[in-house]
């Protein structure tokens, strides 16, 4: 009786092929997920954004009343500097004497407060003043737009532009 057993496995040769291959995947297709990613970040930051206009928006006209969006990193007053990125956080408030400060409550209603706003993509407001604001109408006050661009020094853009009427969108540059 004479059984011969033939072990299961890969041999030494296999294995290192194998090995090869997957290495040549990841050189090639590790660089394309990462931009991958860092672009679908700049995505959801702009997509983010147009929520928080749209919801400004209804609160303005919900409330027949103006509704002010600032840039805030500490979440208990507006940034005025002009260059104020709002990828920190922001308050949305009733401006109760038009002032675009927050108050504080009771006089303006603080609606809301969120940050950060993002952690991989850089949020610029467009134009001379930080704030913005919606009328009881829906519209805006001053006109405005916003950039957001990767912080990883890649070109991945988006634009979100409000209309005069108040709608806000979201386009390619």
């Amino acid at each position: 009786m004479n059984t011969r057993r033939r072990a299961n496995g890969f041999t030494l040769l296999e294995l290192m092929v194998a090995l090869v291959v997957v290495s040549i995947l990841l050189v090639v297709g590790l660089p394309m997920f990462s931009a991958t990613v860092r672009q679908n970040c700049t995505v959801t930051t702009a997509n983010t954004l147009l929520t928080v206009l749209t919801a400004a928006r209804s609160e303005a006209l919900k409330r027949d009343r103006t509704v002010t969006l600032c840039p805030s990193s500490d979440g208990s007053q507006c940034a005025t500097a002009a260059g104020s990125t709002w990828e920190l956080g922001y308050l949305m408030f009733l401006d109760g004497n038009s002032d675009q400060r927050y108050a504080g409550a009771p006089s303006e209603p603080l609606l809301k407060v969120e940050r950060p706003l993002s952690t991989c993509a850089r949020i610029t407001k467009n134009g001379d003043r930080p704030y913005l604001r919606y009328n009881g109408l829906g519209r805006m006050l001053d006109a405005a737009s916003f950039t957001v661009a990767s912080t990883s020094g890649a070109r991945h853009e988006r634009r979100v532009v409000i209309s005069p009427t108040g709608r806000p969108r979201v386009e390619r540059p």
